[in-house]
């Protein structure tokens, strides 16, 4: 899942988009691990 930071910096109503990459981006970041690990999890070893 993709976010628009620039949508969550409006949203948010923060004035600097580097407030808004500081506090959401872990929030991505974690996305992002754990659909790869989801990947990984579908996958079956034989």
């Amino acid at each position: 899942m993709e976010i628009d930071m620039k949508v969550v910096q409006y949203i948010m109503g923060h004035a600097n988009i580097g407030v808004t990459m500081e506090v959401y981006n872990h929030i991505t970041e974690r996305a992002r691990i754990e659909n790869e690990i989801a990947k990984m999890d579908a996958v079956q070893v034989v």
